[in-house]
């Protein structure tokens, strides 16, 4: 890989070891970013963003380092647009803003970059998670002038293999959203010399490319790649060429973190067994009683506050139901 953005996450996060600093100045490093990235080249650029949008999975949930990391992913989108020859920034309002703003030919475009961990636990995220067209209605009416309609950048491998509603959210005529992976952003850098970039506005000219909305993925596929052959100029067989060695390209990255992940799972077990080793053997006994209470009991323990929590009201003298009962019946006239 041309860098790690793992690595340059982590490396921030390590800055703040002896220091009365809580966090990152995360503008700041996104600054340093943009000027890391202006000093490499597009064909560097494109092999960075066929591979970008996945979360390191031993990231927690929400945590810190996420956060810088998804905003890093922002941005590799706005420099991909600015190589493109477009305008483009990102947003700095989180709660229900847009993250990237695009124009083309002084038309608007709402951006959401997304980001998902490898090792999630489904094969393709919820739909509510990757795309929500009330959301980017409510975006574009907040920019003046003439828009052309959303755009959601995603990771390759987070995608519904057959027939989704994202599917259908993307391709209504009346709320052009068009989703696009890294992979192909990288595409349209790599055919820049080649077309007119301004071309590109065609991709939301969905009174023509959805008449009716698709059916499923390779509905869905068939005719935005259609559309931009048409728009680059390029040959189906090249396109495939190089969708085929994003492909090669994406696979090799998920072995070498599949090796990663194997690596820091050996360093924890051999740093458990140090641990455990140093422990005097009756100290060790507690221990492992204490574990075994825990993991043994917890799925009881699991149980207890669901039953708590969803069951009982919040003062716990009675159930959920109890305060159902006389709204249950038609309240009398006085």
């Amino acid at each position: 890989m041309i860098y790690d953005l793992e690595k340059l996450v982590n490396d921030e996060f390590k800055k703040l070891i002896g220091t009365d600093l809580q966090t990152v100045d995360t503008d700041k490093v996104t600054s340093d970013f943009f000027t890391m990235l202006n000093e490499i080249s597009d064909q560097d650029f494109i092999d960075i963003l066929i591979t970008s949008g996945y979360i390191p999975d031993l990231y927690g949930a929400d945590s810190k380092e996420e956060t810088l990391f998804t905003k890093l992913c922002e941005a590799l989108e706005v420099n991909w647009a600015t190589r493109m020859g477009f305008e483009a920034k990102t947003v700095t309002q989180k709660s229900s803003y847009e993250d990237v703003v695009i124009k083309i030919n002084n038309k608007t475009i709402v951006s959401d970059t997304k980001s998902f961990r490898l090792g999630r636990s489904q094969q393709a995220p919820n739909v509510k998670d990757f795309v929500k067209p009330e959301d980017y209605s409510k975006w574009a009416e907040r920019h003046p002038g003439e828009r052309l309609g959303g755009l959601v950048v995603y990771p390759q491998l987070h995608e519904w293999t057959k027939k989704s509603d994202a599917h259908a959210y993307c391709s209504d005529k009346k709320n052009p959203i068009l989703m696009l992976p890294f992979h192909y952003l990288a595409y349209f850098l790599e055919r820049k010399g080649d077309f007119d970039v301004n071309e590109m506005e065609k991709l939301w000219d969905y009174n023509r490319i959805f008449p009716e909305k698709a059916s499923g993925r390779n509905d869905y596929w068939q005719r935005i790649n259609k559309v931009i052959l048409q728009i680059t100029g390029d040959t189906e067989e090249h396109f495939k060429e190089f969708l085929k060695s994003s492909e090669t390209k994406i696979f090799e990255f998920v072995l070498t973190k599949i090796k990663y992940l194997e690596e820091q799972k050996e360093l924890k077990i051999k740093k458990i067994e140090s641990e455990i080793r140093s422990i005097p053997v009756d100290n060790l006994r507690e221990e492992f009683l204490r574990y075994r209470k825990d993991i043994e009991t917890l799925d009881i323990e699991t149980f207890k506050e669901r039953i708590k929590k969803f069951r009982l009201t919040k003062d716990k003298e009675s159930t959920t139901y109890a305060k159902f009962i006389d709204s249950s019946f038609e309240q009398s006239k006085k």
